[in-house]
């Protein structure tokens, strides 16, 4: 697994849960996304976005539905939805952050190998408790996390919460701290790194055809194998539009080139195309 989904997922079914609790008043489902199994909306809640990233890379090809609501008490939720374009699998996501978008916990439904597993992550006292359950029993391991931010891949929509936290008025190359816990690989990361800096900002077409004011970044994820312990450098083109709203993103990993495009703004990497290591901005 890397961070972010750029790693070739495994052959998974879905995971079943309970169906959430409801409310007067919780807004339905946008057209063409699909709402998670794990979404949650109480009184007081604003649904602030929601869209689809389609994910063109060979095998890492995917769609990603996702929503994030806004919570009363200034935090907000992030959920998605998952599904391999080969249909091999499906995995489904909850981030829950702050005001500040510091991360405070997440839930997944995963599967591995065919075992069908839900996966919890709390932070508490800055240290995160992995807890990974399934038919078989249940297993957990800690790891550092002082303001630390939550992975679990394939999902591409947590490392947009970098750009949130970016401090624009210090510019420059920022670095964020990462724990990982994949949906579809058996593994966790616990010490990844990545750096950050914000390249240009732009126009892009959105889906009315008028023009967005959009950013463009740039990062490098640093994580050990886990069977190896060797370092490896995984280079990531991230892009927002003005309030930080996700609308794609780009990564090279293992020879292949994955780009994530929102619905709707089919022109992105045209008009603002990826720049990696050894590209220069123009």
């Amino acid at each position: 697994m890397t961070k972010l989904g750029c790693a070739p997922p495994d052959r998974m079914a879905g995971a079943s849960v309970d169906p959430p609790p409801t409310w007067t008043g919780v807004p339905p489902p946008a057209p063409g996304i699909e709402r998670s199994r794990l979404f949650r909306f109480s009184d007081g809640d604003r649904l602030e976005d929601a869209g689809l990233i389609l994910v063109d890379g060979g095998r890492f090809s995917r769609t990603e539905s996702f929503e994030s609501v806004r919570r009363a008490d200034g935090g907000r939720t992030l959920t998605s939805v998952i599904v391999a374009a080969d249909g091999s699998y499906r995995v489904e996501g909850r981030w829950t952050y702050d005001a500040d978008e510091t991360a405070q916990a997440a839930q997944g439904l995963a599967n591995y190998g065919g075992v069908p597993a839900s996966v919890t992550i709390r932070v508490a006292d800055a240290v995160a408790t992995i807890t990974v359950s399934s038919d078989s029993g249940e297993r957990q391991i800690t790891a550092p996390c002082r303001s630390c931010l939550i992975d679990m891949s394939p999902s591409a929509l947590p490392m947009f919460t970098m750009t949130r936290r970016y401090d624009a008025a210090q510019g420059g190359v920022q670095s964020f701290d990462w724990i990982g816990r994949g949906l579809t690989h058996d593994v966790e990361l616990t010490e990844v790194r990545a750096d950050l800096r914000r390249l240009r900002g732009g126009e892009l077409s959105g889906p009315d055809g008028a023009l967005v004011a959009a950013a463009q970044y740039h990062f490098v994820e640093t994580f050990k194998d886990p069977g190896t312990g060797h370092s490896i450098q995984i280079p990531f083109n991230l892009y927002v539009d003005g309030a930080r709203r996700p609308l794609g993103f780009a990564c090279r990993a293992m020879g292949t080139t994955a780009i994530g495009i929102r619905s709707g703004f089919a022109d992105l990497t045209q008009r603002m195309p990826p720049v990696f290591e050894a590209d220069t901005v123009p």
